[in-house]
């Protein structure tokens, strides 16, 4: 069997069950998650990851969007504090997937740059690091499975991250998980891991004419529905949907915004 992690992954999915972020895999309307049972426990552990990531990696699996362009002095770090259970299967899913995570909870990405030391880091030390001026960070913070304002409050806006804003999410790391042990019926399990080789195939996401014609529309500022018309057919509308979901955009009417329009531009110009 392949050497085999979990990896985060954006839990949004297309309308056939497929994970939009492998929309530029090979056989992409397979790779599905593993599905739930109506025996399964779906919050019935709780756990922390921290893991770190290529940058490239991370791209294609929708954690995050933008120039992914990475070095020895870059990379993307995931920190995860979820209630969740593990579906695994003998035979992969589309060749690929064979395991998901399903879950909810609190899911903070660091994208790290700039690092000016070969540690290895965890989350707190990438906090002091930020401090002492050893690495730029720049983070975003969702929460995953459950929708409530009065936990959204709570987080830290966006901003420098330091060691200030890493006191402050793992306190509201600890009144989300707090939330959702006192309010198990009001979360909705999301395939937030999956489990697939190590040998993470890269190459579609940079070499795919569609990825680029539908960049080139977000630079437009074109919606989806206009990128679609554009394409005339002539580009894999699945590709072009699954770059708009990438950054966000998932309404085939939604305009993109300024800082989505940045965002193409960043992947253009790599």
């Amino acid at each position: 069997m392949a050497n085999l992690e979990w990896f985060p992954i954006n839990p949004l999915l297309k309308e056939n069950g497929a994970f939009y972020s492998l929309s530029f895999e090979k056989e992409a309307d397979l790779l599905k998650p593993v599905a739930l049972t109506d025996a399964d426990s779906p919050f019935s552990q709780a756990e922390v990851f921290q893991r770190s990531l290529n940058l490239q990696t991370a791209a294609d699996l929708g954690v995050v969007v933008g120039n992914a362009n990475a070095n020895f002095k870059s990379f993307c770090f995931s920190y995860e504090a979820m209630m969740f259970t593990d579906k695994i299967v003998s035979n992969p899913i589309g060749g690929k997937i064979y395991g998901t995570r399903w879950g909810a909870g609190l899911r903070v990405i660091l994208n790290v740059t700039d690092l000016k030391t070969s540690a290895d880091f965890k989350f707190g030390a990438l906090a002091a690091s930020a401090e002492l001026g050893l690495a730029k960070v720049e983070y975003r913070i969702n929460t995953i499975g459950f929708n409530n304002p009065a936990i959204f409050k709570l987080l830290p806006g966006p901003g420098e991250f330091n060691f200030d804003t890493y006191t402050k999410i793992l306190d509201a790391a600890d009144k989300v998980k707090k939330y959702m042990s006192e309010n198990p019926d009001k979360l909705t399990p999301q395939p937030f891991q999956v489990y697939m080789s190590t040998e993470v195939n890269n190459d579609a996401y940079v070499t795919s004419r569609s990825v680029i014609f539908a960049a080139r529309c977000v630079s437009n500022r074109d919606t989806l529905a206009e990128a679609f018309s554009k394409s005339n057919g002539k580009y894999n509308a699945d590709l072009i949907r699954g770059f708009y979901a990438k950054i966000g955009i998932v309404d085939e009417n939604s305009k993109p915004s300024r800082e989505d329009r940045r965002e193409a531009d960043d992947y253009l110009e790599a």
